[in-house]
């Protein structure tokens, strides 16, 4: 079994985290703890949530998770800064704290890989049916188009490409033009070959069609 260095490493800061939550409710008490965790928690929550609407890349955790973690965070502080005070028997009870994760980590079966949010499942749906779309697109232009027409549709797809297209765009004409080559070079190779001679100018109507349909 191969065991990730990363994996084992979170354990071991989960458990070492959890000992020192404990300790600091501990030390604070529960009414103190809970207070603490719930100014921390009202404090982040806003501004996680705005800073999720302002950031290009939406961050895959919630806004309530990161406050939460947040909040746990903070707790962990005080009961940290005991245990390590204690000396050798705070750090041992650290200790003690992150193997016992790690195994737990270990025995446990890892789950199968899912989408962590729900968007980001609407987002792989849109996009495989986007990839359909696409596909019935260029299906339907392999119909029999003239040299002239499929030279029209050469010099377009060069157009949009030209003015910034997305990813998804960029595919579908990538494809598009693809088709047009083969097509131009099935129906009249030697002014397919003159154009590609030429330097394949923006334009290929000239070399086309002066030996074409």
């Amino acid at each position: 079994m191969t065991v990730s260095v990363q994996r084992v490493v979170i354990a071991a800061g989960l458990g070492a985290g959890t000992v020192g939550a404990l300790t600091g409710v501990l030390l604070l008490g529960p009414l103190g703890a809970s207070l603490l965790l719930a100014v921390v928690f009202l404090i982040v929550w806003p501004l996680a949530a705005v800073i999720r609407q302002v950031v290009d890349d939406t961050p895959d955790y919630s806004a309530v998770t990161v406050a939460a973690l947040a909040a746990a965070g903070v707790l962990c502080l005080p009961g940290l800064v005991r245990l390590v005070a204690d000396g050798a028997f705070g750090v041992a009870t650290l200790l003690v704290g992150a193997v016992a994760f790690v195994l737990i980590d270990l025995v446990v079966p890892a789950r199968r890989e899912r989408p962590s949010s729900r968007r980001q499942r609407r987002i792989r749906r849109l996009t495989e049916e986007q990839f359909l779309e696409d596909e019935a697109l260029i299906a339907a232009l392999q119909c029999p188009l003239s040299i002239s027409e499929l030279c029209d549709v050469w010099v377009e797809t060069a157009g949009q490409l030209a003015q910034g297209a997305d990813m998804r765009d960029r595919q579908a004409v990538a494809e598009v033009r693809r088709i047009c080559l083969d097509e131009f070079e099935r129906r009249n190779p030697v002014g397919f070959q003159r154009w590609l001679d030429a330097g394949a100018p923006p334009n290929p109507t000239t070399y086309l069609m002066a030996h074409g349909e």
